[in-house]
């Protein structure tokens, strides 16, 4: 009797955990070839994936970015009356149209909309004296003189505090008829305005100049002190007196010497107070270390010589 082969009623799922293939017979071998290929090809190309993913960008100097400092002549600020120049005036009115017409047009515009020849070339654009809103620091007086003053940061708005405040204020009053309804100042407010810029005071500006000029003023100074200091220890060997010979005995390094008694000379005013400063350290004012063993009176003839010499 031949036996029948025997089939499970029911998929028996230990046994495709064992052998995947017979779910999907051979067509298991090609999809996993498939994606092993994908995953190949994927790790080929990873460098240029991020690559193309991050947009180049080029950072900029950010030296450029510093600005230096103005160049700026000493002057007198004038003292002002608050009380008058902070209220309008016919005036004020006219001398602030000179004003404008001389200083802000450019950006600003003849009519204060905003439109100047150089308004297209700013960011943000120059504003609109015409509105009463938006405005960084307010439309008011007070609020119009700090922006004067100290200008915006970060915008295109630079200071005006070249002007004396008289000038400011005759601006103020100007820009702000091209627009009604403007906001009014209270007692107060320009009492707290003259507080913090001493305007009925008046101010003595001490002048400055740009940071690298002033560098490069330092500099030459420096330079030409060392080369100072180096003719006059250049002078010192060529001497014959007594000071001269204990000096040169007792010299490690005779620039060091001269440099050591010219940043000393100040601080120095007796021979004991020389003994002092170059026994607390000989090496480091350029004497050797044998210096300490002089009597008082080499010590002094070293003093008067050293100290005729550096002027």
């Amino acid at each position: 009797m031949v036996q029948q082969p025997h089939y499970k009623d029911e998929i028996d799922w230990q046994d495709l955990v064992k052998k995947p293939e017979m779910l999907f017979g051979y067509s298991y071998i090609y999809v996993l070839a498939v994606l092993v290929g994908i995953g190949l090809l994927y790790v080929w190309n990873l460098n240029t994936i991020n690559k193309n993913a991050v947009n180049p960008t080029v950072l900029q100097d950010s030296t450029a970015l510093i600005k230096d400092i103005p160049l700026q002549s000493p002057r007198l600020i004038p003292p002002v009356d608050i009380m008058k120049a902070g209220v309008s005036s016919p005036e004020l009115i006219k001398k602030g149209r000179e004003l404008f017409k001389a200083n802000c047009t450019t950006c600003h515009g003849d009519n204060g909309q905003g439109d100047g020849p150089s308004a297209s070339m700013l960011n943000p654009k120059p504003r609109n004296f015409h509105s009463v809103d938006s405005w960084k620091n307010g439309s008011k007086v007070t609020q119009i003189y700090k922006t004067l003053e100290e200008g915006i940061p970060g915008g295109g708005m630079a200071s005006y505090n070249y002007m004396s405040p008289e000038e400011r204020f005759a601006l103020i009053h100007y820009i702000r008829t091209f627009a009604r309804n403007q906001p009014n100042d209270s007692l107060s407010a320009l009492k707290r305005l003259d507080a913090t810029y001493q305007l009925s005071k008046g101010m003595d500006v001490a002048g400055q100049i740009p940071i690298k000029k002033a560098l490069s003023l330092i500099q030459k100074e420096h330079a030409s002190e060392a080369t100072r200091i180096q003719e006059t220890a250049l002078q010192i060997p060529a001497s014959n007196n007594s000071g001269a010979d204990l000096l040169n005995s007792v010299s490690i390094d005779e620039n060091k010497v001269v440099t050591s008694v010219t940043h000393m000379k100040k601080g120095v005013k007796s021979v004991d107070d020389f003994i002092k400063i170059v026994s607390a350290d000989p090496i480091r004012s350029g004497f050797k270390p044998s210096v300490i063993r002089l009597s008082t009176n080499e010590w002094t003839k070293i003093y008067h010589y050293i100290f005729s010499v550096v002027q």
